[in-house]
């Protein structure tokens, strides 16, 4: 699953994240390194955008397509909308709506190691190593060579627990999906339960310290 913008509504898209070229895939590619690569993590969504347009080249339909009988369909997920690239390409790390109960299915799914409804749509093996810290992570515009430093001044330390695969592991043996102002699933495997939150919050961790003081203790 692709962490993505999740949301009922339709949201101001952020621009940070688009080039301003049309050719997305020129534009990421023509980026220079500014540190030898696999040194370090650093966040960017147009990373996700070349997985899908990979998808895309590879099987010659759209991500959001390819999904369609292989999880949205099985799942009962409908009324899906992802934005698209001015190349015609599924944008991958943002841009994806549905809705609020669509989005705690798939925390269900993921918790259920990948099974839905006694079907096997996902591998277990695949589940368990997408879930599982890959590499030290830091908050979005950071690089990783700060990590220290964040970590002893106590700042947002659910984003320094680690990243998998295209997801944020978090304190408490949690991990999350989310998206852009304050979208989230929370999947907490130790207390058998998905969170899911719509929001439109810029201050993130300060949404994921409420579900900690507050919902956490009750569950």
């Amino acid at each position: 699953m692709i962490s993505a913008i999740f949301s009922d509504v339709k949201l101001k898209p952020d621009s940070r994240i688009r080039p301003e070229r049309e050719d997305w895939i020129r534009a990421f590619l023509a980026e220079p390194f500014d540190r030898e690569p696999g040194t370090i993590f650093c966040y960017t969504s147009l990373a996700t955008y070349m997985l899908s347009a990979i998808v895309q080249k590879v099987t010659g339909e759209k991500v959001v397509d390819y999904l369609q009988p292989r999880l949205f369909e099985p799942m009962g997920i409908t009324d899906v909308y992802w934005e698209e690239s001015p190349e015609g390409i599924t944008t991958g790390g943002w841009g994806l709506y549905l809705k609020t109960e669509d989005l705690a299915k798939f925390g269900q799914f993921f918790l259920q190691d990948g099974r839905w409804k006694g079907r096997q749509l996902v591998s277990k093996e695949w589940i368990a190593q997408a879930t599982s810290r890959q590499v030290a992570s830091v908050p979005a515009g950071n690089n990783t060579d700060r990590v220290e430093e964040i970590v002893a001044a106590g700042k947002r330390p659910d984003w320094v627990e680690g990243y998998c695969y295209q997801m944020w592991r978090c304190t408490h043996n949690a991990y999350r999906a989310d998206g852009a102002y304050g979208q989230v699933i929370m999947m907490l495997p130790e207390k058998d339960a998905v969170i899911v939150i719509t929001a439109q919050n810029s201050k993130f961790q300060a949404e994921l310290d409420l579900i900690w003081e507050h919902l956490y203790p009750a569950l």
